[in-house]
């Protein structure tokens, strides 16, 4: 279980900033930001921005920063770690942050429409993966809908070990709202933070 507490934000960010692996979208930092301020109030944004100035990290305006705009993926990445350290977060936290993406974020939002199917959501998260990120890669490696299985591969993405918790929160919510399960369960069977060649996470319902 994850410490978030313990963490040295300053080197996990002087870490992240060296290893950047490209750019994101701004509406991933705009969600954190305004979770944060719905969930925590302005009391638990302050101690996140307050983490963040402490660690030296030089913070954006936020009112200037538009969905659309490509901003470094250490970013948001940054903003998160400052949250769970700040705010004293366990592993489920993470967890139930990414499945918050999808009621939240409204560039995730749109992909509701699209939920007709798990296999075609999937597929479709796949190919607009490139309009969201400039790096990384998504596949459905196998689907058993009788089994109620499903195994997803992410490649050439680490950014740090707090992403793959985030992702599979917002994986398990993304088969909640397409079965109407409410008993998902994930589990990262691969990790390239643990040495494989791509993060890979099964979910079954």
């Amino acid at each position: 279980m994850a410490n978030f507490k313990e963490i040295d934000l300053k080197e996990a960010i002087t870490e992240l900033v060296k290893n950047d692996y490209g750019q994101e979208r701004g509406g991933d930092v705009l969600f954190l930001y305004n979770y944060v301020k719905t969930k925590e109030g302005e009391k638990g944004l302050a101690k996140v921005i307050y983490e963040l100035e402490e660690a030296g990290y030089e913070i954006p305006d936020f009112k200037n920063i538009n969905e659309m705009d490509w901003l470094p993926s250490s970013l948001p990445t940054a903003f998160m770690l400052a949250m769970a350290k700040a705010l004293d977060w366990r592993e489920n936290d993470v967890i139930e942050l990414g499945k918050s993406t999808i009621s939240m974020h409204s560039l995730v939002k749109i992909f509701v429409r699209y939920f007709a199917s798990v296999r075609k959501t999937f597929e479709m998260a796949a190919r607009t993966w490139q309009k969201h990120y400039t790096f990384g890669e998504i596949e459905i490696v196998s689907l058993d809908e009788k089994k109620k299985e499903v195994m997803v591969r992410i490649s050439k993405f680490k950014k740090h070990p707090i992403t793959c918790l985030y992702l599979q929160g917002l994986f398990s919510k993304i088969i909640e709202v397409a079965t109407g399960s409410g008993q998902v369960v994930s589990k990262e069977t691969k990790c390239e933070f643990r040495g494989d060649d791509y993060h890979e996470i099964i979910l079954n319902w």
